[in-house]
């Protein structure tokens, strides 16, 4: 068995949403300065890194991600290449079965460095989320900080993904990610009301 670690690294050296919290994490205790275990501290945004995106981010009456059943975060996904592309259009997806693979994950190659935020990103075609819900897809995930443009404060691919009944995950590490099927395991933490949350996401080969 092949394991794909897709997540990238939650650090102080992550570039943040411009405005939000930047991610910071500290020892508060040392060992090696006679407390007796290490013990850290963490602060950021929800939105920081590889996350996934409740439906309440962008709808307040979607659930949060304490309520997303944990099973849509894992099982058959395919990874989709769009490389050197502005607009993601419905061919990027061809050979698409989503009644075998109901996750897909996009690999743009945009934005791998997360310590530089970007300032255009490649966005869905806005026909895309309703195709893709037509065909079964519950869930997407892309290597770039947000489905929506950066300097879109709509979230028009936000709403017309949750329209679509498809679940978001950004921020993916997909470099070591050929195209092709896989299993993914993308959980998120069980954070009471949360509108999202960190995730450690991998890819099992098929």
């Amino acid at each position: 068995m092949q394991l794909i670690d897709i997540t990238h690294p939650h650090s102080n050296a992550l570039a943040p949403w411009p405005g939000d919290t930047q991610f910071d994490f500290q020892l508060a205790a040392r060992l090696r300065d006679g407390a007796s275990c290490n013990v850290g501290r963490l602060a950021c945004s929800i939105h920081a890194g590889t996350h996934a995106d409740a439906p309440f981010h962008y709808n307040d009456a979607g659930p949060t991600i304490d309520a997303v059943p944990p099973e849509l975060f894992v099982g058959p996904a395919r990874v989709f290449l769009a490389s050197n592309r502005d607009v993601i259009a419905r061919d990027v997806f061809a050979g698409l079965d989503a009644r075998a693979t109901p996750r897909v994950l996009v690999r743009t190659n945009h934005c791998d460095d997360k310590t530089i935020f970007p300032a255009r990103i490649p966005t869905l075609a806005p026909d895309v989320p309703a195709w893709l819900g037509a065909q079964g897809v519950r869930l997407i995930g892309l290597d770039l900080p947000s489905v929506d443009q950066v300097d879109d404060p709509s979230m028009r691919i936000h709403h017309l993904l949750d329209a679509a009944g498809i679940l978001i995950l950004e921020n993916l590490d997909l470099r070591a990610a050929p195209p092709g099927s896989y299993e993914l395991i993308a959980l998120p933490l069980k954070i009471a009301g949360a509108d999202g949350s960190p995730i450690r996401a991998v890819l099992i080969q098929r």
